[in-house]
């Protein structure tokens, strides 16, 4: 965790002395280094699914064979199945830069645009905190939910953030559970990607006296309501 702390004020660092240097003509720094982890948010016309998957099929296929992609896939929110969540994992942020002025990128976003409501929402991350990683089931749950603090209120969020990741670790039928910091963009949003081996694993977590704390300590200092879905992998 300190090793990430430090990442994490070398991001803030960055974007302080960027912003100074982009007032003097400066070019700013760069993005922290280490993976970019990128979440984008997708809504099609109900009636345009089937369409808007086959176009996501293709994007995911065709990205997965760039360099530097270790992770491209789908995921369909559950009850909601015109909203997905396309979730990459580049090498490095240029990476990423580099796939987001790829073909495969331009040709996807001409394929939804006529089908999509409104502009496409992309956030890109790098790890805040990281649970070990066990074996996938076939019936796995996804979770992934959005949180945002007033600037003044990051420092108390991660004091949060810090108690809940750790003993989050080994409760039972937990698989992955990423925390995710929006830096250099939004350095207050955060987003969690949790995957369990069933969904009453992921109830009884949320229902535990280290989840019950995280809730009761964050909510008065929320910009935006707890933001909380569930999702399907979409092969």
């Amino acid at each position: 965790m300190k090793s990430t702390r430090r990442v994490i004020l070398a991001a803030f660092l960055a974007l302080g002395v960027g912003a100074a240097a982009a007032a003097q003509g400066q070019a700013p720094q760069a993005p922290p280094p280490g993976p970019a982890y990128v979440l984008t948010y997708l809504e099609f016309a109900p009636s345009s699914v089937n369409n808007a998957i086959a176009a996501m099929k293709t994007y995911r296929d065709a990205s997965r064979r760039e360099t530097g992609a270790t992770t491209v896939d789908i995921y369909q929110e559950a009850g909601h199945p015109h909203r997905f969540v396309l979730r990459e994992i580049w090498q490095d942020r240029a990476t990423y830069d580099r796939h987001a002025m790829a073909a495969s990128t331009t040709q996807f976003n001409t394929a939804v645009r006529p089908i999509h409501f409104g502009p496409i929402y992309v956030s890109v991350h790098i790890a805040y905190w990281m649970s070990p990683v066990k074996p996938a089931g076939a019936n796995d749950v996804f979770v992934i939910s959005h949180i945002d603090v007033g600037g003044n209120n990051v420092p108390r969020l991660k004091g949060l953030l810090d108690t809940l990741g750790p003993a989050s670790a080994n409760d039972s039928g937990l698989v992955r559970y990423e925390v995710l910091d929006e830096v250099p963009a939004h350095p207050n949003h955060f987003r969690f990607f949790e995957q369990w081996s069933s969904e009453a694993s992921w109830a009884a977590h949320h229902t535990s006296a280290h989840a019950r704390a995280f809730r009761d300590g964050v909510t008065p200092i929320l910009g935006t309501p707890y933001d909380q879905r569930l999702y399907r992998l979409v092969n």
